[in-house]
């Protein structure tokens, strides 16, 4: 196992050149949030957006206006995707192992978060697949990876490493174990990520660490890197800026923390 630091984050965070332009940097696909959940979208969208994706595009379910007034660099409606982040504030409605399936159909990474999880089978099954597309990434926390695994909360807590591992082998993807202590794993290798102080375990963290991973997966890292680089992002910032942050509120520190690498 590797434990992430500062400066290996800070030497492998992407950083843009003059002969780059938006589609080159990483184009998002954002794909949460619902009626129930509208903030989820913002989130996940926020934390692509505040962590240098180039082009970020907006495709849930939450009111346009309500994301343009966090993020007016944002465009809406289909179009060309590098990574899409899905999951996040999803209601578990009927639809959406459909939904799941329409952007899975893409090829692209993706982010798999919080009620895309459920779907991933059923999703699967209507494409007729065996396996998700390569260099998807996972983002369960303790419970979810449990449900998804149809185990005991208490099994993932005790062995969180084999669990996300176990994960990883049957969805053929990376799993990025959320908690105080953060575990990236695939089929090869685990990363720890760089820990955090306690007021970042707060509803609505993983959204934003969503969007970040979406960010990296855009920008050509493999899953299990971005996982962690994600992670790392979120942890280190909240380092800098100790006291209860709102997760929106550390988005709004990413630019400065990326740009002190």
């Amino acid at each position: 196992m590797n434990l992430f630091d500062a400066d290996e984050l800070a030497r492998l965070w992407p950083q843009p050149t003059v002969s780059d332009d938006k589609y080159s940097r990483g184009v998002v696909g954002v794909d949460t949030g619902s009626p129930r959940y509208p903030g989820a979208a913002i989130l996940s969208t926020l934390g692509a957006v505040r962590s240098g994706a180039g082009f970020v595009r907006f495709c849930g379910e939450t009111p346009k206006d309500a994301v343009m007034a966090r993020c007016p660099s944002v465009t809406f409606g289909p179009g060309r995707v590098g990574a899409w982040v899905l999951g996040c504030g999803w209601d578990e409605d009927a639809d959406d192992p459909a939904r799941l399936a329409l952007r899975l159909a893409d090829g692209c990474p993706c982010v798999i978060d919080a009620g895309a999880l459920w779907v991933i089978d059923h999703a699967l099954a209507f494409l007729g697949w065996h396996a998700l597309p390569v260099g998807c990434l996972l983002t369960p926390h303790a419970g979810e990876l449990a449900r998804l695994m149809a185990v005991e909360r208490p099994e993932v807590v005790a062995d969180p490493i084999g669990w996300a591992s176990r994960a990883a082998e049957r969805y053929g993807g990376a799993v990025l174990l959320k908690g105080a202590v953060q575990y990236a794993v695939d089929d090869e290798t685990v990363l720890q990520a760089i820990p955090g102080p306690a007021w970042t375990a707060q509803a609505g963290s993983g959204d934003v660490l969503a969007g970040v991973a979406g960010t990296l997966l855009a920008a050509g890292f493999d899953a299990v890197e971005a996982g962690a680089m994600a992670a790392s992002l979120q942890a280190v910032t909240a380092t800098y800026h100790p006291g209860p942050w709102a997760p929106d509120q550390l988005a709004d520190w990413f630019p400065e923390v990326i740009g002190a690498f």
